[in-house]
């Protein structure tokens, strides 16, 4: 148990008193900025003269007391609750838990800074109270003006800290949505080419690895020149997002898809034959078909498609795949301007 000291083993002096006016207030002018919010400090500490005179000294001190609890398990729900900017807690609590565990699970649930006082001065409990990241450490009996000093140095470290995260999450924000930009297509919100080549280059060696099938679609916004000469660039935009809303229509969440030029997608999707393809590439065409249908757009949109079954083992590369579904998908393409 924690000896408690005399009453007066505060240091009181703060300093000149004001000289209170006739009815009782002190003189201010009347254009005085108000003084910023007192922090709001938790006292943690189960002896009841103890808390009673920290209490005390730091209202003195011009700190606002949040609240005061005596155990750990409080002590911690009162942090929650209250939400103070700093705790001054005892290491030694009575109850399940002591103050060095209550400040772990603080420290687990908010970054408030904790100031530890104790009584004890052996290196097992100082290392115990360390490791759990004080700002500041006391040892009973102390003086107001240590108090004090060890309150400002915790909290100008604690908001140094945090405007240190602040800035790090910042940075990885930042990083995230650079790594986003530089893999993600803007128009249209599909993978653009090294963002395709990143992942599938991955796909296709999990594909050889495991030894599964893999699909290669090449595809070609057919018109959209003749989209940007006739209705302006904002109308060739608008048929590029068109053709990537039709395309996330038709392949799965899992398939890989990309727009790797102007007027040119690229998918790689998981199938086990060529009827697979060939299914993939009917679903498509029916999903174009509905979209023209039910959207009132100044052309049509059309798509021509070329494919390639990736059959395990295969030595071929992502480009030799890519070169291979864009053959097939220009034979699509003479397919279509001959029946025209």
């Amino acid at each position: 148990m924690i000896n408690v000291e005399p009453r007066n083993r505060f240091d009181r002096s703060t300093g000149p008193s004001a000289s209170p006016d006739d009815d009782g207030s002190t003189g201010s002018d009347a254009g005085a900025v108000s003084p910023p919010a007192a922090t709001s400090i938790l006292i943690v500490e189960d002896e009841g003269i103890v808390a009673q005179d920290l209490m005390e000294a730091l209202t003195r001190l011009g700190y606002r007391i949040s609240g005061v609890a005596s155990e750990g398990t409080q002590a911690v729900a009162m942090a929650l609750q209250l939400r103070p900017e700093l705790v001054v807690m005892d290491v030694s609590l009575r109850g399940e838990i002591d103050g060095i565990q209550a400040a772990r699970m603080m420290q687990e649930r908010s970054h408030v800074p904790i100031i530890f006082l104790t009584g004890h001065r052996d290196s097992a409990t100082l290392q115990r109270a360390v490791l759990t990241g004080p700002l500041g450490y006391l040892i009973k009996p102390f003086q107001e003006d240590e108090l004090r000093c060890a309150i400002e140095v915790a909290i100008h470290k604690h908001r140094s800290e945090q405007a240190v995260r602040e800035r790090e999450e910042e940075l990885r924000r930042s990083a995230e949505l650079l790594q986003h930009l530089t893999l993600i297509d803007e128009l249209t919100q599909l993978r653009n080419r090294r963002g395709f080549f990143e992942l599938a280059q991955q796909a296709l060696k999990v594909a050889q690895r495991e030894h599964y099938a893999m699909g290669v679609f090449f595809m070609d916004l057919n018109g959209l020149k003749r989209i940007n000469d006739t209705l302006g660039h904002q109308a060739g935009d608008q048929a590029l997002r068109d053709t990537a809303e039709v395309l996330r229509d038709t392949f799965r969440g899992s398939d890989i898809l990309a727009r790797i030029g102007g007027d040119e997608f690229v998918a790689m999707a998981h199938v086990h034959s060529t009827q697979d393809l060939h299914a993939l590439a009917g679903r498509l065409r029916e999903h174009l078909q509905i979209f023209n249908q039910t959207h009132r757009r100044p052309y049509p949109l059309n798509i021509s498609v070329g494919m390639t079954l990736v059959d395990v083992p295969t030595e071929e590369d992502l480009e030799a795949l890519l070169a291979r579904a864009d053959a097939a998908m220009y034979e699509d393409k003479r397919a279509v301007s001959n029946r025209a």
